[in-house]
């Protein structure tokens, strides 16, 4: 009796134990599952932002060269006299709006590091286009020409400057794995340039 006693237990305790196991197994799978679903949607989140910051630098880089690109061949046609600088004129001032849109962008999803050398091209292209307007409210002049000149080297000084932005724009999006050797972040405006702002 005894024995059939233990028999009909044990039995039931296997059953029981059986079930037990299996549903901690198969917590431990769901948790697993869960885990693995969260890291996922963790990764796509990571990516959404990447492409996000990535979409937004390439229009900020292409803004800020489509700017000074504008306002050189304005400063050129300026410079030779050439009739018909109105189209130049227009194009400088829908890249400007451009430009300034795409900023306003920039300055909610960019880092604090692209946004703080971004901004030194930014005051070096407000600086150009001041100068470039003074310049071409003046008369044709050796003042004008001289002027026009001085805003010529500015922007073309800003090269430099954009090529450091988009160093720090290329390692934020993982274009790259490190900084270029020349890469300096305290890349700033001549002195001379800043002296005339």
């Amino acid at each position: 009796m005894i024995v059939a006693i233990v028999g009909v237990v044990g039995t039931l305790a296997s059953a029981v134990i059986t079930q037990v196991l299996a549903q901690r197994a198969e917590a431990q799978r769901s948790e697993r599952e869960e885990l693995v679903r969260l890291a996922e949607l963790q990764a796509s989140e990571d990516q959404r932002k990447i492409d996000q910051l990535r979409s937004c630098y390439v229009q900020l880089n292409a803004q800020d060269r489509r700017y000074r690109d504008a306002m050189l061949a304005y400063a050129y046609a300026l410079r030779s006299g050439s009739a018909g600088t109105e189209a130049e004129a227009e194009e400088v001032n829908v890249a400007r709006r451009a430009q300034r849109d795409t900023r306003a962008e920039a300055q909610l999803v960019g880092s604090d590091a692209v946004l703080q050398i971004e901004s030194r091209v930014n005051a070096q292209l407000t600086v150009a286009y001041r100068r470039l307007m003074n310049a071409a409210d003046q008369p044709s002049s050796e003042a004008r020409q001289t002027e026009l000149n001085q805003v010529i080297k500015l922007l073309d000084a800003i090269i430099a400057q954009q090529g450091h932005v988009q160093a720090l724009m290329r390692l934020e999006v993982g274009a790259t794995q490190a900084l270029p050797d020349w890469y300096n972040p305290e890349v700033g405006p001549p002195e001379h340039y800043q002296a005339s702002a």
